[in-house]
């Protein structure tokens, strides 16, 4: 028999409590991974790119991000009930999707549908990571990142106007997830040229019968904003901040929160 179980509706936000931490001009801005942080549940709100403060006070960063992906996530456990891996889902943006989609000169016709060639072509056009890339997603078990595999058994299609791919990494060794253990998925770009919103998470146990939940928070985003504002005060007034845009996107983080209860 097959387990399967999706998230709660309820997404939750988080703040992080003041940390000290590196200039994120000179290094990737940390998440508060400590989870020192103080928690309320709320209903998430629709993600803007920019709130009204940073348009009206850091115009350079109406440019970031470029990218926007709806992400979904699936932790995959293996028969004897450890999670051994994760699905991730990305569906690109309209335009990000036609600009990928004509530069490769696909769907010629403007019917929408890729022949299988098409198809083919397309697949595995957002794997190519240089060694060590992190590929924007982070596993976290204890605050200790878990050192995803490179990506495997990817696919992509073209539907409604939009590119949507899958992958799945794997965990160096599966995780039992013990009871008082959180397994913690982050989804973001450091330098916060892609954001990602996290949609759905599912729990797939495979022939396992556990108890688990997966609960999907999002960031404050007021402290995010605040937190690129500090960002974007360091520049001067000469500087191209485009070209050397700081490592806020952690700052901005979504995550996928997995605990299990036996």
């Amino acid at each position: 028999m097959q387990y399967r179980c999706n998230t709660q509706s309820i997404r939750k936000t988080y703040a992080c409590q003041p940390q000290n931490r590196p200039n994120p001009r000179l290094a990737p801005a940390h998440h508060c991974r400590a989870r020192g942080g103080h928690y309320i549940a709320v209903m998430r709100t629709q993600f803007a790119p920019i709130s009204l403060a940073l348009t009206i006070l850091a115009a350079p960063a109406l440019a970031h991000p470029h990218m926007f992906l709806d992400t979904s996530v699936d932790v995959i456990f293996n028969d004897d009930g450890a999670a051994e891996s994760v699905k991730i889902t990305w569906v690109y943006d309209d335009l990000s999707s036609l600009q990928y989609i004509a530069d490769r000169a696909l769907d010629m016709d403007g019917d929408g549908v890729l022949t299988p060639d098409e198809k083919a072509s397309l697949t595995g056009f957002d794997m190519n990571w240089d060694a060590g890339f992190p590929g924007d997603t982070y596993a976290l078990l204890g605050g200790v990142d878990q050192g995803l595999s490179r990506p495997r058994d990817y696919t992509a299609d073209y539907k409604d106007g939009k590119i949507i791919t899958t992958h799945i990494r794997d965990f160096p060794a599966p995780l039992p997830l013990n009871i008082g253990q959180t397994l913690t998925i982050q989804v973001y770009d450091p330098g916060f040229y892609a954001a990602y919103t996290l949609q759905s998470a599912a729990l797939d146990y495979g022939g396992a019968a556990r108890a688990c939940s997966a609960q999907i928070w999002v960031p404050d985003r007021d402290a995010a904003d605040e937190a690129l504002l500090a960002a974007l005060a360091e520049y001067a007034p000469d500087e191209d901040v485009e070209a050397d845009f700081p490592a806020i996107g952690a700052a901005y983080a979504e995550e996928v929160r997995v605990t299990c209860g036996d």
